[in-house]
């Protein structure tokens, strides 16, 4: 009979923990950095000015986990989310970034402008690239157009392309009319205590 409850308690406690766990390393949590909630970028073009606003940003990368909670896996896999609004004269759309942490060594990468996404790749797999924005340059910068993406859903309103950075998140994007918005100022939300 003890035999009986020992498998039993066994077998009910292996089943109440992570059979592993991924955590975000520090260069992969630099890509939720450039940005905080309500934080507000402007984008400048001849044309005019967009505005872009973070809706949202959450991070699960908790360290001390161990228990399994009921969510139908028994793996935790750090991931971030950074939801923004970019309001272009009248109308408004989604721009996000997604990391998940996979295993150890892959971290998977989801970047969404207009309706062009750049889907989940190894971060490894990246095309880098060294760019200058407005007399700046970013060595850490990813060109997301035909050569690594396709339009999401409506093809009459997708951007041609979009640049995001690492360590300052969206440079620049052009949408199909030709016109060209680059980043200009961000306002950072100031908290009143």
């Amino acid at each position: 009979m003890k035999n009986i409850i020992y498998i039993l308690l066994t077998l009910l406690l292996s089943s109440c923990f992570y059979e592993a766990v991924y955590n975000f390393d520090k260069e992969d949590l630099a890509w939720m950095e450039p940005y905080d909630k309500r934080d507000t970028i402007i984008f400048a073009s001849e044309e005019g000015m967009d505005t872009m606003i973070v809706d949202n940003k959450t991070l699960h990368d908790d360290h001390n986990v161990l228990f399994v909670p009921d969510e139908g896996t028994s793996v935790y896999n750090a991931n971030g989310h950074i939801q923004n609004v970019v309001f272009h004269n009248k109308a408004h759309f989604e721009c996000e970034l997604m990391i998940v942490k996979k295993n150890e060594k892959v971290m998977e990468l989801y970047l969404l402008f207009k309706e062009r996404a750049l889907m989940f790749v190894d971060k490894h797999e990246l095309q880098m690239t060294t760019i200058v924005v407005d007399g700046v340059e970013y060595d850490d910068a990813i060109i997301v157009d035909d050569s690594n993406s396709q339009p999401l859903h409506n093809a009459l309103y997708y951007c041609d392309y979009f640049i995001w950075s690492k360590s300052k998140g969206l440079l620049e994007y052009k949408y199909r009319n030709g016109e060209v918005y680059t980043f200009y100022k961000k306002l950072q939300y100031k908290r009143k205590d």
